[in-house]
């Protein structure tokens, strides 16, 4: 699970700028949470949000606090996964980890992933 954290924090390093806050809260387009909790172990939730304009960030929730707690967006969406899903998505292994239908979330997801692959690849 540190390789996912890694990856997520090289990406939001390197992003072409910051995702605003506001009252400790995300200002974001987009957010994707993901919960580790298809696992044996204790389970991280890794919420990873983006704006138009190029910024990307991302956090840990904390047990307990819903994700609105974190961010503020119009599209937020998010799945219960095994952490090698997130890592195979975040590695352009498998760009459909979510389950059943695609949707029009799982378009914004896609693009999410390409961005954060991108700014990874310097």
């Amino acid at each position: 699970m540190a390789v996912v954290e890694q990856i997520l924090t090289t990406a939001a390093a390197r992003s072409e700028s910051r995702v605003p806050t506001l009252d400790g809260r995300f200002q974001a387009d987009r957010a994707v949470w993901l919960c580790a909790c298809v696992t044996d172990f204790d389970a991280p939730t890794w919420l990873i949000v983006d704006v138009d304009h190029g910024g990307i960030g991302w956090c840990r929730v904390p047990d307990g606090f819903d994700v609105s707690t974190f961010v503020r967006a119009p599209l937020v969406t998010g799945d219960h996964l095994h952490p090698e899903q997130v890592l195979h998505w975040l590695e352009d292994r498998d760009d459909r980890f979510w389950p059943g239908d695609r949707t029009a979330d799982d378009r914004e997801i896609q693009v999410l992933g390409q961005k954060i692959r991108g700014l990874q690849a310097g």
